[in-house]
Formats: C-alpha cells, sequence, structure tokens
C-alpha cells in the first residue's frame, strides 16, 4: 500500500484539512483544483477510506479521517527533521502545539516550560481556547496536547493523560485596611463575581451553590477568565472564586482573604492530555518529561 502513496498527496491533504476548500487549497498547493481533487481522490484510493465528508458545509474530516491526520501531521514533520539532521542542518525545530484552559497558560504553564529539557530543538505554539474547540482540535491532530482541568471525556481511548499538579479553588474578598475580608459571606446579599456556566471553574461553582442556600450570593458580574475575576475582586465588586496558583502574592500581601465558608474549597486536578496517536520526536520527548514529573 505505502508504494502506492505520494508524499505530495500527503501534503495535499494536510492543506485541505486546512483550509476545508478544494479551491483555496489547490491555489496553496499552485495546481489546479482539478487536479488538486484527483490526488486526493487518489491518495483515499490507495489507502482504502473516505477522509472527507464532502456532504458536509464546510467540509469536514471523517472520523478516520481524523485519526489519519493526527498521524500524518506527525509523520510529515518528523520526516523534514530528520532530513534536515541528515544534511547537518540545526534550524530546523520540531513544532509543538498546545491548548491551555487561560489561567494555566498565564499562571503554570510559563515556570513549567522553563524547565523542559532541550529547547532548542522545539517551538512551542501556545493557544488558549475553548475546551469543547480544544477537544476537536486533538482528535484532528490540529494540537499534540490540552493543557487543562479533569475532562471525562479525555480520561479514555483514544486519549492519553498525565496529571502534572492538584489545585485548589478558594472564595476569596478583597481585604480593608486591617487586612479582614471586606465582604461577609453571611450577609443578607453578597456580590458574586462569578465564571460563565460552560467554564470549568463555573461548573465547580455553581455546584457548590446549588448544594447550599445560595439566594443572598447575587451575581454581579460574569468572565470566563479567572484573571479578569482576581482584577475585579481586587477592585471590592465582590467575592469570586479563584485557583491558588493566581493568588500567592494577594494572600501574602494581604490584598485578598480567603472566606470562612464551610465545603467551600474545591480542588482540581489539572493534566495534561493527548490523543494515543504517535506525535514528532520533540512531542513525544515533551510528553515523558511531564510525564517524569510526578513519578
Amino acid at each position: 500500500m505505502l508504494n502506492n502513496i505520494e508524499t505530495k498527496w500527503l501534503y495535499d491533504f494536510i492543506a485541505l484539512e486546512e483550509h476545508r476548500s478544494f479551491t483555496l487549497a489547490a491555489e496553496k498547493r499552485n495546481i489546479s483544483q482539478s487536479s488538486f481533487s484527483r490526488r486526493i481522490r487518489a491518495l483515499e484510493t490507495a489507502i482504502g477510506i473516505e477522509l472527507f465528508d464532502r456532504n458536509a458545509t464546510p467540509l469536514k474530516l471523517t472520523e478516520q479521517g481524523r485519526l489519519f491526520h493526527a498521524h500524518i501531521r506527525n509523520t510529515l514533520d518528523d520526516l523534514a527533521y530528520q532530513l534536515n539532521k541528515l544534511h547537518g542542518g540545526s534550524h530546523y525545530k520540531n513544532k509543538i502545539t498546545l491548548a491551555a484552559a487561560h489561567s494555566l497558560s498565564v499562571f503554570i504553564l510559563p515556570e513549567l516550560l522553563k524547565t523542559v529539557p532541550e529547547p532548542q530543538e522545539k517551538i512551542f505554539y501556545v493557544e488558549s481556547i475553548d475546551v469543547d474547540e480544544a477537544v476537536l482540535n486533538l482528535k484532528e491532530g490540529k494540537s499534540d496536547f490540552i493543557f487543562s482541568f479533569f475532562n471525562e471525556e479525555l480520561m479514555s481511548e483514544p486519549f492519553m493523560h498525565t496529571k502534572i499538579l492538584e489545585s485548589h479553588l478558594y472564595p476569596l474578598s478583597a481585604c480593608d485596611k486591617t487586612g479582614k475580608p471586606v465582604f461577609n459571606p453571611r450577609a443578607e446579599t453578597v456580590p458574586l463575581l462569578n465564571y460563565t456556566d460552560t467554564s470549568y471553574m463555573g461548573r465547580q461553582v455553581n455546584r457548590y451553590l446549588s448544594a447550599i442556600n445560595s439566594e443572598r450570593f447575587s451575581i454581579t458580574f460574569v468572565s470566563s477568565m479567572s484573571d479578569l475575576l482576581k482584577r475585579m475582586t481586587l477592585q471590592g465588586y465582590g467575592i469570586a472564586w479563584l485557583p491558588d496558583y493566581s493568588i500567592r502574592e494577594e494572600l501574602k500581601n494581604r490584598e485578598l482573604a480567603v472566606l470562612d465558608m464551610p465545603d467551600a474549597v474545591m480542588r482540581m486536578g489539572v493534566y495534561l492530555y493527548r490523543m494515543n496517536a504517535k506525535l514528532n520526536v520533540a512531542s513525544e520527548k515533551f510528553w515523558r518529561y511531564m510525564k517524569s514529573l510526578n513519578h
């Protein structure tokens, strides 16, 4: 079967997946649309599977096409890397694409990447995007990793995971001049700065609120970004649940105080996820290093 596949067809496939348009992909590959279409069909015939759902608008990968893309993107990346090494080159770097939860990309990722060995071999491409979109990108091979919180869908095949750290979500208030909380969580009305319902932290907070008499908590501000909620909390707009890794300095300086609320502290596992498809050399090394951190 491999003897029947031309490398240029694989690059055509990558271009079509990226643009989801035969016209745009053909222009990128600098060939006519009819020739481009024939080459995609020839690839599908050679491997015996339909890669694209041509009835979908816009064009989309089939389930088998997603798996194929996850393998081929990294295979071509590795091929370029190895050929460059054979020619004595040192400028080529493997690209590692990583989708990260916003707060983790701001507060945890910089310190984490600082310890990664052989930084000269790799370039990190980090995006902060919606988790559902990140999962789809992982399935289609657009991302190598997701750096995020516990996600039940990603805990079993075809995904792999390793736990990076355990964090906590604390209820907090700004402090007055004496270092005491500005807001009393037992007051008749407590302004709440909350997360969006679809965010991981939002689901944690809403689960807690639904389990108690939450009528006194009045939502006054909503955002998916914990850093923005922290700034609003510091300005005295209300209380908010914030992750421990983002508030160390503020607690130390007595700008923020943890509120006395029974059972209101929530544990959050932080994980690195990937597909079980083979990644490029640098990504596999990064994965092994991340797994070694907690072993």
